[in-house]
């Protein structure tokens, strides 16, 4: 796939992108995937505890998830 057709697919199906990347973060962030939660090795690792990691992405998740939906929901109409 070009990256012609790759920004074509993804501004005619953007809104069931974000469900599908707020569905991901919310399972990652709930299923502590180390690779989204602990990120180690990065410059600001110490600022943030894994915990406080986790409810961010949890509430981007939940955010995205109600984003993309209400916009699903009005295209219908």
């Amino acid at each position: 796939m070009s990256r012609e057709q790759m920004t074509v697919f993804l501004q005619q199906h953007w809104n069931w992108v974000t469900l599908i990347l707020g569905i991901i973060l919310l399972i990652g962030a709930i299923l502590n995937w180390n690779w989204l939660c602990n990120p180690v090795g990065k410059p600001d690792s110490h600022r943030y505890g894994q915990n406080f990691r986790r409810m961010i992405f949890s509430l981007l998740g939940v955010l995205l998830m109600i984003v993309s939906i209400w916009r699903i929901a009005t295209a219908l109409q």
